[in-house]
């Protein structure tokens, strides 16, 4: 008899102190992990200096294709050194064209004249002969010349104005590049602004979950045995009621609500064992 009231007795004691453990240590497991906003002006900040700077990287890049473009038409106005070098090629190529003609003509007179001069002519007729080639020849070669020397201005005179048109259309791609950045430049900004201003400044942390002290809800086991069931009854019931979600929320580990659901049933064990005792101890009482 002795042993089974010890025996009961120290599966009523465990029963009790086990919930009293548990909800005492779950505090402990729980970290502080306050709720924090993210602040945005930050962001908004940078993406404000990012707008600013492509606005006036795009100012910058109007202002350098107003003055290509500007530069683009005083050259066609007056392409210069190429189109001098050019004119003065032209007006060479025209002297030396003329004295080809004039060589060539000589040339054709003296050999006309040597062809019908006499026998005593025929020697100055011969000289005159042999000068006249000679002209003609370095005539047409100054012709080729100054005829390559147009040739080599005409071309330099179209690189330089295709440079100005490439300058040009380098300053109008810089430009429409420029645009592009400060377009979406400007949207991510509005973009930020729009979140921020849908976005609540703060909201609070949630509350813990209300835990019931272990020692309301054992105060009065020693008292009955209807008082205990109720007790563990309620005890069982208000572990089990929080979520996972709840207990996450208040840091405690996530096998709490087993171990508080355990030692419900423990409780309830002790209770009936305890009856038990009680009834066959007064039965024999009575015999």
């Amino acid at each position: 008899m002795n042993l089974r009231r010890s025996l009961v007795s120290a599966v009523l004691v465990a029963a009790v102190v086990s919930p009293a453990a548990v909800f005492s240590a779950a505090p402990a497991f729980a970290e502080s992990a306050p709720k924090t906003t993210q602040s945005r002006s930050g962001s908004i900040a940078e993406l404000e200096r990012a707008a600013a700077d492509a606005a006036k990287a795009y100012a910058a890049a109007v202002a350098n294709e107003a003055r290509v473009q500007a530069e683009l038409s005083a050259f066609f106005n007056d392409s210069q050194p190429y189109l001098g070098k050019l004119q003065a090629a032209k007006a060479a190529a025209g002297k030396a064209a003329a004295a080809k003609e004039a060589a060539t003509k000589e040339a054709e007179e003296a050999s006309a004249a040597y062809a019908s001069a006499s026998d005593e002519d025929r020697p100055k007729a011969r000289e005159r002969l042999l000068k006249a080639f000679d002209a003609a020849n370095a005539a047409s070669a100054a012709d080729e010349k100054a005829k390559a020397a147009v040739t080599a201005a005409g071309k330099a005179l179209d690189d330089a104005r295709v440079a100005e048109f490439r300058k040009l259309d380098a300053a109008q791609k810089a430009t429409a590049a420029a645009a592009a950045a400060k377009a979406t430049a400007d949207q991510a900004l509005a973009d930020a602004k729009a979140a921020a201003a849908e976005q609540p400044a703060g909201k609070p942390a949630d509350k813990p979950a209300a835990v019931t002290p272990a020692s309301a809800t054992t105060r009065t086991t020693t008292t009955n045995t209807s008082t205990t069931t109720q007790a563990a009854t309620r005890t069982t019931t208000q572990a089990t009621t929080g979520s996972a979600t709840e207990l996450a929320e208040t840091g405690s580990d996530p096998a709490t609500p087993y171990l508080a659901l355990g030692s419900g049933l423990a409780i309830s064990l002790g209770a009936a064992a305890l009856y038990v005792s009680r009834r066959k101890s007064a039965a024999r009482t009575t015999a």
